[in-house]
């Protein structure tokens, strides 16, 4: 089933329907800040992170219905200021992930020279003991090196792709609409 068939369409847009009985159903209730501070319900959260990576490439509209109306604009400020927040965490935790991984080049460059340097110095001794504790060392360098280059070099492809998703619902139009919506 291709993500264009799980959603309705209207005007050629994908249309994300979500019914809600109240204003309150849209945050999440273990928090006790008042309501425009509240986070949205995580599952809530996880769904339109889903529709967001479903509709990427595709013109879309989200479309909340109310049983019972509420102010203008609530709802999309509440919306978009919580993905605003989610993107800031995102590019907190890159930073720090960052920051760890060339924390941890250092280290390990500078643990690699000095086993380099052991590793030349047990290579000038002769005998099976002396050949597999210099491999030993050489294969530690790798060992090394194994952390910062996944930090550094591929886990920032799943951070682009989250930043994508959540840009993609912030551009995202938003409808707040009363009644259940549509039937089907």
């Amino acid at each position: 089933m291709t993500a264009h068939a799980r959603y309705r369409v209207e005007n050629g847009e994908s249309v994300v329907d979500l019914h809600l009985a109240g204003i309150e159903r849209l945050f999440d209730n273990r928090d006790p800040a008042p309501f425009r501070e509240r986070d949205l319900d995580p599952d809530l959260v996880e769904y339109m992170l889903a529709v967001g990576e479903d509709l990427l490439a595709q013109p879309a509209r989200i479309v909340f219905w109310l049983d019972k109306s509420c102010q203008p604009n609530e709802i999309e400020t509440a919306f978009r200021g919580h993905f605003e927040y989610e993107l800031e965490r995102v590019d907190r935790r890159r930073r720090r992930a960052r920051r760890t991984g060339q924390l941890s080049l250092l280290v390990a460059v500078v643990l690699i020279t000095g086993l380099l340097a052991v590793a030349q110095l047990v290579g000038r001794l002769t005998g099976a003991l002396a050949a597999g504790l210099k491999e030993g060392l050489t294969i530690s360098c790798w060992v090394l090196m194994w952390r910062p280059v996944e930090v550094l070099v591929y886990e920032w492809i799943p951070w682009r792709r989250q930043r994508t998703i959540i840009r993609k619902l912030l551009a995202i139009p938003i409808d707040v609409r009363d009644g259940t919506g549509p039937s089907s």
